[in-house]
């Protein structure tokens, strides 16, 4: 079969990138032999602050200079926009593209969000379009003057002499781009937007070198500044073709090979590169979180969503713009995680050696040693503790924000007895000051910890404790032999294991102690006279009668016309059927109700939903499993006439001959009646327990709540009773406990139903629910959801469990209309977790938990 264009093109873009650093990793091969990073490290650490502050400063300044290109490209759209909004667009743009990358999408996409409120999206796109390949014409220029030895390089190219045709050939980009445009004409781009883009990108990339050769220089190297230049623009070029955000890996090995060829040592290349991504890439791209966190925030998308100029265009079609805004507020939120991450990420780093400073040596020779390894240890626990908590953080839970509050603590604590770090410092501390700038953004109180959260939350653990007794054997062998100062081998372990310790006891108390004074409320209790008014004002279903139960908790909507009944189980709320009330309101109130339910960390599950709401549910991510039909009978059409009804017309015969009456008693009812059918129900259930929640049981306020409908024999002694179960739908008739002596006479059940089918339709009701034959019509067809298609083989043929096909046999002649009842589960929460929690809380009445 062959490939489309596109299919080879989006292969090529995948392999090339691959293929040419594997390429450049065998031709410097040799050079990454003796290679350390224990040294690298070691060094970093004996930078003195103030010089180690004033390289950030130099990368930081590096990077601002690229502001200009977002100052050159709203003068040529000829836009106003406050400078402070420019200058964070600029930043976060270009310190995204610097590590994401995406082939400059990512930096297109900020603009675009950022400035659209300013510019119309078309004119906007085509002019960062143009704007783009200037962006590389500084190093083209850069790469010419290399060529002719103003920065020599030829060293290097006369070593590596596959690297003579990526600089010649980034070297004429800048000329021929010049000759397409001005061929193309001024309609695309104004020859002086072309000159300013150069300049600016000509002054980028050169203090990218320059900030290259202060590091070199604070690492006392004697190289100068011409050859760190050239050498800089061979590497910076192999690192574009590479198509690699940042050119990582590409740009690093090729300045590698040619800062050795210059006499440098190959450590204090090492060292330099790792310091260069950390002040030109890194740190500016935590900067860049934190201007996103502050611009892509939720009101600041919606401001920008309402603006005169976007409206129109989204209404239009701006598909892609709607998806973009949606992507956008999140990146606040993501923005926090990863900041959170990252500083896990370099305490872990930071942990692996002894700290190199004179305040640890004045600590050390003051305090016993193994306070100083339990610094540590608190230092590793909470660089742990932020790693497992970035995720939770992304979900803006309560919980969540106060746990890395107190995981900063104890890494504060760490650092104290450490000596404290430039680095580790900066990080908790940013760290601190986000989560404390964005704590009303938490508006929920936790979050479920599932088996799939805690499988992975266990995997991140083990890499990262795992890659710290790794890597901090490797340093303890590598320092062994060289004589650096590292950790022993024994102390590495202890620092894994207790931090392991310490993390593990922390969450679960801090768990504990949060689900113990944390009570949040999710709707109310009991109110009968609240409910009774807006059952009776605005209608309800077949299921709305059980909220007379008292078993269940209620969430109104906020005009109180329509109401959810729900009860918790474990981590689920179950709720029993579709609201009740004013229809109207249903939607708004099913989204209230589920945004507070995942705010508490609760799984909503929803029982006995009927077919004709199966869309509603849909729109807020359910999916559906078919609990079986219930069967709706006709009473206006209902016969014991005819050959079909002869068996219920015999036993309508028979109990009228034997004297048998039947009679509907409304409440409020007397005690000895109450007595008196309590006498048959406890006959009934013999043995058995009762049942709840989606069920009605035996107690005395319920009872009085509707009519019941009563059998006696010729004596008048009570033989069975019925109890009506209003659906507050006019002419609509239903039953909830239908008892009998065990020593009754036959047909007893068909003959009360007979008996009230005549009843009802004198009192003009119109239509009689049966009840519903669990799994009816479930999994029938080899097309249907398998799980069905198993519940069905389950139940269905094992007759010890319950025979579910003989109920809807005995309801068939009754001529029903079945309507389908569906259990609404979560998308990827589990369909059989679901099923048992539902059976527990219908089967255990005694046990179930209401929420306070």
């Amino acid at each position: 079969m062959k490939l489309n264009k596109q299919r080879i093109v989006t292969i090529a873009k995948f392999i090339l990138p691959i293929a040419l650093i594997l390429f450049i990793l065998y031709q410097g091969q040799s050079e990454l032999k003796n290679l350390s990073l224990n040294e690298s490290i070691q060094a970093i650490q004996q930078i003195p602050s103030w010089k180690f502050i004033l390289l950030v400063g130099a990368g930081l300044f590096a990077v601002a200079t690229m502001f200009f290109y977002d100052v050159i490209l709203l003068r040529s759209l000829e836009v106003k926009a406050p400078l402070g909004l420019v200058f964070r667009a600029s930043w976060i743009a270009n310190s995204f593209n610097g590590i994401i990358g995406f082939g400059g999408l990512a930096g297109m996409g900020v603009r675009t969000a950022l400035y659209r409120p300013f510019v119309e999206g078309s004119r906007l796109l085509k002019a960062i379009g143009w704007m783009a390949p200037t962006l590389i014409s500084g190093l083209s220029i850069l790469s010419a003057l290399s060529l002719l030895n103003i920065f020599p390089a030829f060293e290097v190219l006369d070593f590596k002499k596959w690297l003579w045709p990526v600089i010649i050939g980034v070297a004429l980009f800048f000329p021929l781009y010049l000759l397409f445009t001005f061929r193309r004409g001024a309609s695309s781009i104004r020859p002086s937007s072309i000159v300013l883009y150069s300049l600016v990108s000509l002054v980028e990339w050169f203090s990218a070198g320059v900030v290259v050769y202060l590091i070199l220089q604070a690492l006392g190297t004697d190289v100068s500044f011409a050859k760190v230049i050239g050498v800089f623009i061979i590497a910076a070029t192999a690192g574009l073709i590479s198509m690699v955000p940042g050119g990582f890996g590409s740009f690093d090995l090729v300045f590698l090979i040619g800062m050795q060829r210059a006499g440098v040592a190959e450590g204090s290349v090492l060292t330099g590169l790792l310091i260069y991504r950390l002040v030109y890439y890194i740190v500016p791209f935590v900067i860049g979180l934190v201007f996103s966190a502050r611009e892509f925030s939720g009101p600041v998308v919606k401001m920008i969503e309402d603006k005169p100029i976007v409206g129109p265009s989204v209404e239009v079609g701006g598909v892609i713009w709607r998806l973009q805004l949606r992507f956008l507020s999140k990146v606040r939120h993501f923005a926090l995680a990863l900041i959170t991450l990252l500083a896990g990420i370099a305490i872990w780093g930071l942990a692996i050696l002894p700290p190199v400073s004179s305040q640890y040596d004045f600590l050390e020779a003051r305090l016993p040693h193994e306070l100083l390894l339990v610094g540590n240890s608190f230092f590793l626990m909470g660089g742990l503790l932020f790693v497992l908590l970035a995720p939770s953080l992304y979900r803006r839970t309560k919980r969540s924000l106060y746990m890395v509050y107190g995981a900063s603590f104890f890494a504060l604590i760490g650092m104290a007895l450490r000596g404290f770090n430039l680095i580790s410092l900066s990080a908790v501390v940013v760290v601190l000051i986000l989560l404390t700038v964005s704590a009303k953004s938490f508006h929920r109180e936790r979050t479920l910890i599932t088996t799939m959260r805690l499988m992975r939350a266990s995997l991140a653990g083990i890499l990262y404790l795992g890659g710290f007794v790794f890597f901090g054997y490797t340093f303890y062998t590598l320092g062994s032999a060289d004589g650096t100062e590292v950790y022993p081998s024994h102390e590495i372990s202890m620092f894994a294991a207790s931090a392991t310790i310490f993390a593990l006891v922390y969450l679960l108390v801090f768990i504990r102690l949060f689900n113990t004074f944390n009570h949040p409320v999710l709707g109310e209790a009991f109110d009968e006279m609240k409910v009774r008014q807006t059952l009776t004002e605005e209608g309800g279903n077949y299921l709305s009668h059980l909220a007379f139960l008292g078993d269940k908790r209620f969430f109104f909507s906020e005009s109180g016309r329509a109401f959810l009944q729900f009860s918790q189980t474990g981590n689920r709320i179950i709720v029993l059927g579709d609201p009740s009330g004013n229809p109207d309101e249903h939607s708004q109130l099913i989204g209230t109700f589920l945004r507070r339910v995942e705010d508490l960390g609760y799984i909503p599950n929803i029982y006995q939903i009927q077919a004709q709401n199966m869309s509603l549910y849909h729109d807020f991510g359910f999916n559906f499993f078919k609990l079986g039909e219930e069967a709706i009978v006709d009473i206006t059409t209902f016969t014991v006439s005819g050959k079909k009804r002869a068996g219920l017309r015999s036993i309508k015969n028979r109990f009228e001959r034997e004297g048998m009456t039947f009679e509907v008693v409304k409440p409020p009812f007397s005690n000895a009646l109450l007595t008196s059918l309590r006498d048959v129900s406890d006959d009934w259930l013999g043995n058995k327990v009762e049942k709840g929640f989606s069920l009605g049981y035996f107690q005395s306020d319920y009872l009085n709540q509707a009519p019941v409908g009563i059998m006696r024999d010729a004596a008048g002694d009570l033989l069975g009773f019925m109890t009506f179960m209003p659906a507050y739908q006019d002419g609509v008739l239903s039953i909830d406990l239908m008892r009998f002596r065990p020593d009754g006479p036959n047909g007893i059940m068909d003959a009360m139903f007979i008996r009230l089918f005549e009843y009802a339709k004198e009192a003009g009701y119109h239509t009689f629910n049966m009840g519903m034959a669990p799994l009816s019509a479930v999994g029938e067809d080899e097309t249907s959801f398998w799980q069905e298609r198993v519940a069905a083989d389950v139940f269905n043929n094992i007759r010890y469990m319950y025979s579910f096909t003989g109920l809807r046999r005995y309801k068939e002649k009754y001529d029903p209309k079945w309507e389908g009842r569906y259990l609404a589960y979560r998308k990827r929460q589990s369909l059989t977790i679901a099923i048992l929690k539902v059976t527990r809380l219908i089967s255990k009445k005694k046990d179930r938990v209401l929420l306070p």
